[in-house]
């Protein structure tokens, strides 16, 4: 069983309310000598407190949800990592909610994060204002903070310039000499529509370059996607010399599929990625690509939800973060 606070004023000789006291970081009206003891017995019983009757009586919990669609992806990985590290630096626990892009799996973990009376949560990628989970949260004056999404205008929103982001993808491909660029994407955040095949477009009007919506595909943000519609685009007969892509992931998936019909990149084709998640230095040829600036993002995101949390003045409700190229070598250029 585990040990209470009951168990440590016995133990002590003193009483419970005192131990409640100490153990809560509370020494006034509690001699020194009796502070020890009870910290001394605390340790020798290895007490460890329980939370969620804390958070029963305090109303806090000190315990913040961080819900992903897809932890597999790396860059989700390195957001919630540099989310976890800056909770810690206030104190804060995480529990993290991967949804798998499932509304069912999304609106579960918010109920788990409900039962744990959490202080706050960090929602990162496509989860809607309108699900009804959501305004559950907003309902309940649980503090919110979205990074990529649309929460609404209750939520604080983080958002990276994904638009800025893919025209200057676009746009670094057609300076280095391209003309027929494809562009592999996902289906974008709803609410917001998708912004990365926006920055695509207004990058080739831009430079007025005809726009071929054949070589526009859309499916999911993973490997898969990357591979099924470049080997498509090969196989059509389209042509085309560069790809742009939504995410470093389906930069990756390209690749395979470039490889696999017996052609190189960049000689053949070139790629660029966004996000600049690390395996984009291990691939070869090491991918040009769009970084997302995480350490502020995760750091920016953190402090807002902490002083929403404190009731402090939390500042703009929306803050953007514009990402920046990476050139590697995987785009080829041309002669113009």
């Amino acid at each position: 069983m585990p040990v209470t606070i009951k168990d440590i004023s016995k133990e002590a000789g003193v009483s419970i309310a005192a131990v409640s006291k100490v153990i809560n970081g509370d020494y006034s009206n509690v001699s020194s000598d009796t502070k020890n003891k009870i910290l001394r017995i605390a340790k020798e019983l290895n007490y460890r407190p329980n939370r969620l009757a804390r958070g029963l009586v305090s109303n806090r919990t000190n315990i913040i949800g961080l819900i992903v669609p897809d932890i597999a992806n790396p860059y989700f990985a390195e957001l919630a990592k540099g989310i976890e590290n800056n909770a810690n630096k206030f104190g804060y626990k995480l529990i993290l909610c991967n949804t798998d892009e499932d509304v069912e799996k999304a609106n579960a973990y918010i109920d788990v994060l409900f039962e744990y009376n959490v202080d706050g949560v960090i929602i990162s990628g496509s989860e809607s204002s309108t699900s009804s989970r959501i305004q559950q949260l907003h309902n309940s004056n649980v503090p919110v903070v979205a990074i990529d999404g649309d929460l609404g205008a209750e939520a604080y929103n983080v958002y990276a310039g994904n638009l800025e982001g893919s025209f200057i993808a676009t746009e670094h491909i057609i300076q280095s000499g391209h003309k027929l660029i494809a562009f592999i994407g996902g289906d974008g955040v709803p609410g917001r529509g998708n912004l990365r095949l926006d920055g695509y477009l207004k990058a080739m009007r831009q430079y007025e370059i005809s726009v071929n919506y054949d070589l526009i595909k859309l499916g999911n943000y993973q490997m898969e996607t990357g591979y099924l519609y470049t080997k498509l685009l090969i196989e059509s007969g389209q042509p085309f010399t560069s790809i742009v892509c939504g995410n470093d992931m389906i930069a990756f998936g390209a690749l395979n599929a470039i490889k696999d019909k017996g052609l190189r990149v960049p000689k053949d084709i070139s790629l660029i990625g966004y996000d600049d998640i690390y395996l984009t230095t291990m691939m070869e040829p090491k991918l040009s690509t769009i970084k997302q600036p995480l350490t502020e993002i995760s750091s920016y995101a953190v402090e807002v939800l902490v002083k929403l949390m404190q009731k402090e003045e939390a500042g703009d409700k929306v803050k953007c973060f514009v990402p920046h190229l990476v050139c590697r070598d995987s785009v080829q250029k041309l002669d113009i």
